[in-house]
């Protein structure tokens, strides 16, 4: 499937999925349809998520991939929290993408706003309030974006941010404060807070 076409099961536009039955071989037809009503439900929240962590958003799709990938090798365990178990892999795989790469992220353009939809000025507003946010983000290692964007944006307390990135709440904390002071200047430039941008 080309990358950005809609699925045939309607999943998630924008997003190259994999069929359920190519990763769901050992699981019972109600577990197939469960996986599948789960990746209808989340699957936006969890690329929102991706796309966050990430400055690139065709590897933020691709993470995403992957993380629906592992979680279908476990669906048959029937996991507490499919949601959880899936944001801790993407946050798991930003985290392998930052030691493999030892690169501070860098933005990326962002496409003409007649690249993503109907026009408008709600829209076009919205589409420069990613731009910057994305340029704020970009501005942070791997780790403390990961924890800005789990503590500020989705609202994650420190014992939950430090139980999906497998660390200490004083290893969130510190991530926390040193993130908070790079991107201080340039929010305080422009008037915004990060919460604000990503709505």
């Amino acid at each position: 499937m080309p990358r950005g076409a809609t699925s045939p099961t309607g999943w998630l536009p924008a997003c190259n999925l994999p069929e359920p039955g190519l990763v769901l071989l050992t699981v019972t037809p109600s577990e197939e349809e469960s996986f599948t009503q789960f990746v209808r439900n989340h699957a936006d929240g969890l690329l929102r998520l991706a796309r966050l962590l990430v400055p690139d958003a065709a590897e933020a799709e691709d993470l995403l991939q992957t993380a629906l990938l592992r979680l279908a090798r476990h669906w048959s365990r029937r996991l507490d929290s499919p949601e959880g178990y899936a944001r801790t892999v993407l946050v798991n795989l930003v985290r392998d993408r930052g030691r493999r790469s030892h690169l501070v992220p860098v933005p990326v353009p962002v496409p003409a706003v007649a690249d993503w939809g109907p026009s408008g000025a709600d829209h076009a507003e919205a589409i420069a309030a990613r731009a910057q946010l994305d340029q704020i983000l970009a501005v942070l290692p791997p780790r403390q974006r990961v924890t800005v964007v789990l503590r500020v944006i989705y609202d994650l307390s420190e014992s939950e941010t430090a139980a999906v990135m497998r660390c200490s709440t004083g290893t969130v904390k510190s991530n926390l404060a040193r993130g908070l002071k790079r991107v201080s200047a340039t929010l305080t430039s422009t008037n915004t807070s990060v919460e604000e941008l990503a709505r």
